[in-house]
């Protein structure tokens, strides 16, 4: 009877054991698509047999349930993801500012520039005619809005990147407060700590953080994990979240730790350090360079026509353009209240001639900007911001490629494959089955041995 016993309780035990291991495959098929979740291994394990022996009954127990999920696998995909988010970020902004630059021939400010000296070769022609004038001072107003209208899509594109930084900081700062909360809800239980829920929720935190910021992440005995923005700068640590800050300075956006530190230099990976190298590197520079091209046509066109003589013969009294250069050339340059007999065609000792005019002309194909023409400086910039712009597009090419091969070796190594666990499922349904025809007959058994002893 103790022997018959013995492997009923040994069947059933193993009964429970496969139907642990049922239920670790049925998890992993219906987790199969959820973002961050990795494949749970179940096991068995057999038990000490000795068929002579009542107390060593054989049978099979459940062992420890392990994750798949590889941490420098995961930590690969992560840096993919910091670059990934950068390059495409910074590609988005840099797309946004090159229609402010056209290339095509005959548009933008180039082309501005090129209708105003057509219209002063015009000019040249008739000096005295009032027509002809009014055409210059009319072209030289299209100009000046014409660099108004660049200066102020440079200006919106820095204010949007900043309204994004300060956004990114918020979303940094919220998926660390989550992630703080899922540490404290691993350390409060330590089944929690190999709870497969709580990890895919955990890591698909982690991975829309990658997205915006690099960072190192530690994995701890107590199932938390430590973040570190920039390799440094401490944003989780177990069930505390240290929060960034953003500062705009007359340097620009910065980025602050919750000790008030600058941290700025220690972001230069996803979405957030693009954003913060766009907006306090690339925008100003490129702003510079417009400002650089205003002043400099407008002092150049200005020198000119200042040294000549006017419809009356007399020395002009007033400049064609002016500017704020504190505020910026490119954006409030505009012509004076010049009328067209105060523009000087004439040259110093030849009245009503157009000597000074055709060396305004002549302006065109001078090397008034280290050796550059007006055209030729603004090509540069344009083809700067072409170049950067195409960088990036290929970057950003490159490293979704990288990412999706990254993603691909994490979903071999810890992925769900459906055709996998089924077989497992059939597998484990046939031991089912199995030890059930043994409790059947140990059953039918256990009713002929009560009945003979009845």
């Amino acid at each position: 009877m103790g022997s018959l016993f013995t492997t009923m309780v040994s069947t059933a035990g193993a009964m429970r054991s496969l139907q642990r291991s049922l239920s670790v495959v049925q998890n992993n098929i219906v987790n199969a698509s959820t973002v961050g979740y990795a494949r749970q291994e179940g096991s068995l394990i057999a038990n000490p047999f000795n068929p002579n022996s009542n107390s060593t009954s054989g049978g099979v127990a459940s062992g420890p349930i392990s994750s798949s999920r590889d941490a420098f696998v995961e930590a690969s995909v992560w840096k993919t993801q910091h670059r990934a988010g950068f390059a495409n970020s910074l590609s988005t902004k840099l797309t946004e500012i090159e229609r402010t630059f056209p290339l095509t021939a005959g548009s933008g400010i180039s082309g501005e520039i090129d209708k105003f000296f057509s219209t002063v070769s015009q000019w040249s022609v008739s000096p005295n005619n009032p027509v002809a004038r009014r055409q210059v001072l009319d072209r030289a107003g299209s100009l000046a809005q014409s660099f108004n209208q660049a200066a102020l899509d440079l200006g919106d594109a820095a204010g949007r990147a900043g309204a994004e930084i300060s956004a990114s900081v918020r979303k940094i700062n919220r998926l660390t407060a989550e992630i703080a909360s899922l540490n404290r809800q691993s350390r409060e239980s330590l089944a929690n700590s190999t709870d497969a829920g709580l990890d895919s929720t955990l890591h698909a935190k982690l991975e829309e953080l990658a997205q915006y910021v690099d960072f190192t992440a530690l994995s701890q005995e107590d199932g938390s994990v430590s973040i570190f923005i920039g390799g440094q700068t401490a944003a989780v640590i177990g069930d505390h979240q240290w929060p960034i800050s953003v500062a705009n300075t007359s340097g620009g956006y910065q980025i602050i730790d919750s000790d008030g530190g600058d941290i700025t230099s220690r972001i230069d990976e996803g979405k957030l350090g693009a954003l913060l190298q766009f907006r306090n590197t690339l925008l100003p520079n490129y702003q510079g360079r417009l400002n650089t091209l205003a002043q400099g046509f407008a002092d150049n066109v200005n020198g000119v026509l200042n040294g000549g003589l006017d419809l009356n013969g007399a020395p002009p009294a007033k400049n064609l353009f002016a500017y704020n250069a504190g505020i910026g050339a490119a954006a409030t340059l505009a012509i004076t209240d010049i009328t067209g007999a105060e523009l000087a065609a004439a040259a110093p000792g030849d009245p009503g001639g157009n000597s000074n005019a055709l060396d305004l002309a002549d302006l065109q194909s001078a090397g008034t900007f280290s050796g550059l023409t007006s055209a030729q400086f603004y090509s540069e910039l344009t083809s700067d911001i072409g170049d950067r712009l195409n960088t990036e597009i290929a970057n950003r090419g490159l490293q979704r490629q990288l990412l999706l091969q990254a993603q691909n070796v994490r979903a071999e190594l810890s992925g769900v494959d459906i055709n996998v666990e089924a077989t497992k499922l059939l597998q484990l349904q046939k031991g089912f089955q199995a030890a059930g025809q043994v409790m059947s007959v140990i059953n039918s058994l256990t009713e002929t041995l009560l009945g003979m002893l009845n």
